[in-house]
């Protein structure tokens, strides 16, 4: 027993002396690698956010994201593959099987590749950002969040709703925010008795009162169309947008109030009926009666 002990003893003094020295030097390495890597992700983030920042092309906070994003991992990726290089393995060996690995994995994962070149094509050509008001297939929300493969709504109710890059790519999108103003449209009708040019005067009155309508653009009045019950009239003021809506909302409770005043009526839709009386009496099934319609 005492000599199994020693020659154990023995062995493993050895390994330690020489594979074991090795090793413990390797995954010192290792360590520091990992360390230089953690510093110079941060390094990078940095400066890359500083040039972006004194960048003309002033590129998108999502595009500034998604550049230190990328350039952080890549240089993670490069960190470990020097770091098992150290440890002994081979690191060709291992590229040339993620390669193979990669052409599987495409062939497997086409939406998903579909999806991140249609992300690429978003952060390049930048049709909305984070934050913007936009529709998305029919869908209206604020960008809550863009990833390479799906981009986030949060609906004015508070849902998420989750698209893939495809989809927000492959159709329109609206963007209710990509400007500085927004034009509100308004169709009013009033009844035909109504003084056209005293009605034309009060909207005019309402935008001008209105300190968010911008002068310019100038507000626009115009008679839009004569109704089957009403005679419209299109109401049309800039402003900006993040006040649009509180704006259009203050507009019609403006000119309802002061259509209200100058005894102008806002009409019910309504629609005329004329009854005839037939003289001669018709068969329904089987059965003589009169009839009127």
């Amino acid at each position: 027993m005492n000599g199994d002990m020693n020659e154990f003893s023995e062995v493993a003094t050895n390994w330690l002396a020489t594979e074991g020295l090795i090793l413990g030097r390797n995954l010192l390495v290792v360590v520091l690698i990992l360390v230089v890597a953690y510093v110079a992700a941060r390094v990078a983030r940095r400066a890359l956010a500083s040039a972006m920042e004194r960048s003309h092309l002033s590129p998108s906070p999502l595009f500034q994201q998604f550049v230190k994003n990328a350039a952080s991992k890549l240089i993670w990726l490069v960190a470990f593959i020097v770091a098992l290089g150290n440890l002994g393995v081979d690191t060709a060996a291992l590229i040339a099987g993620l390669g193979v690995s990669g052409l599987v994995l495409g062939f497997a994962l086409q939406d998903s590749l579909s999806n991140f070149a249609s992300g690429m094509l978003i952060l390049l050509y930048e049709p909305f950002d984070v934050g913007d008001f936009v529709e998305l297939d029919g869908t209206i929300g604020k960008v809550a969040d863009l990833t390479l493969v799906s981009t986030i709504l949060t609906t004015p109710d508070n849902k998420t709703v989750t698209f893939p890059n495809s989809k927000v790519w492959g159709n329109p999108i609206v963007n209710f925010t990509g400007t500085g103003t927004r034009r509100i449209d308004l169709v009013v009708g009033v009844a035909y008795d109504a003084d056209i040019d005293q009605v034309m005067e009060i909207f005019f009155d309402v935008l001008d009162d209105n300190e968010d309508v911008l002068e310019d653009p100038e507000p626009v009045v115009m008679m839009g169309e004569l109704g089957d019950s009403s005679v419209d009239f299109f109401v049309r003021g800039w402003v900006s947008t993040d006040v649009f809506w509180p704006v259009r909302s203050d507009l019609l409770r403006t000119i309802k109030y002061r259509l209200d005043e100058a005894d102008v009526t806002i009409p019910f839709p309504q629609r005329e009926v004329w009854m005839h009386e037939m003289d001669k009496a018709v068969k329904l099934e089987g059965a003589d009666v009169a009839a009127v319609s």
